[in-house]
């Protein structure tokens, strides 16, 4: 079996703890605890700069249909939105 192993507390287990005066595992799954608050942060940035890009380049393919040039816009959207997604995490990431 791969992975770590399973550690099963049983009923029987807890009760017998209590009866002799022991406390049963606070943490049976060996778990740390809450993550670290930067937790995420990865995702985030990428996500900004991808949400960025994907909403000013539609931005800029919606003016593109209307003015009827073909992709200017649009790639001027996207470099507008990574821009802006740079902004972003350095704004609220402090990257």
């Amino acid at each position: 079996m791969r992975g770590a192993a399973l550690s099963l507390v049983f009923p029987a287990d807890i009760v017998r703890a209590v009866m002799t005066g022991q406390e049963p595992p606070r943490n049976p799954q060996d778990d740390d605890g809450p993550p670290p608050p930067d937790t995420g942060m990865g995702m985030t940035a990428v996500a900004y700069l991808i949400a960025g890009m994907l909403v000013w380049g539609g931005i800029g393919l919606l003016v593109d249909h209307w003015v009827g040039t073909k992709g200017i816009f649009a790639g001027i959207g996207a470099v507008v939105g990574i821009g802006g997604g740079v902004y972003l995490i350095v704004r609220r990431l402090g990257a």
